[in-house]
């Protein structure tokens, strides 16, 4: 995270770990989308370089006390790399450099967030009985909702089921009461920054 993109050759000259295992070890992270290949700045014979995904970052940032501390530097280091630029762009951040520098403390609280989201979705795949099973039906009918077979289903017990139907209004009553309110705040933040 200190020095910018690593090559299998760097990364070995840095730790003395042998290329294969490097090589091993950046295949696994690169499948598991927690780091990427950056294109080389330099001129002259192409070498690939590995970096951090945002997915990567947030990973890492509950998991690592020193490196949560570090991160608005890291932050500073890795922006000036288009790659890490996309993953912003996709994650909601407003790319352009002036904006991005003065995101990095908006960064970190973007990681406190999605890394204890993270948590719970780690729970959730191990099993952990904590999160309540409306939840865990909340997110199913989600991980449906795509499906036009599933969506005709949901609408007709919708219609059909009394306790559903409650359910979902009060369901979709807090979602637009919290809505509204993130808009308030929004508004509010949007009139001190005028």
């Amino acid at each position: 995270m200190d020095n910018g993109p690593l090559t299998l050759y760097s990364a070995n000259s840095k730790t003395g770990i042998p290329i294969g295992t490097i090589h091993r070890h950046f295949g696994q992270l690169s499948k598991s989308g927690k780091i990427r290949v950056y294109e080389s700045k330099k001129k002259g014979r192409k070498k690939i370089g590995y970096g951090p995904t945002v997915y990567g970052i947030i990973k890492a940032y509950k998991q690592d006390r020193e490196f949560a501390e570090k991160i608005e530097n890291y932050f500073l280091i890795w922006i000036e790399n288009k790659e890490f630029q996309k993953d912003l762009e996709k994650e909601g951040f407003d790319i352009t450099i002036e904006n991005l520098k003065k995101s990095k403390h908006v960064f970190r609280k973007f990681l406190e967030y999605f890394s204890a989201v993270e948590e719970q979705i780690e729970k959730i795949r191990h099993g952990d009985d904590s999160t309540s099973r409306d939840i865990q039906v909340l997110f199913g009918s989600m991980m449906l909702s795509s499906d036009t077979h599933y969506q005709k289903l949901w609408a007709e017990l919708y219609n059909q089921l009394p306790g559903i139907q409650k359910d979902l209004d009060e369901y979709m009553e807090s979602m637009i009461k919290s809505y509204k309110e993130f808009k308030k705040h929004s508004r509010k933040h949007n009139l001190k920054t005028k």
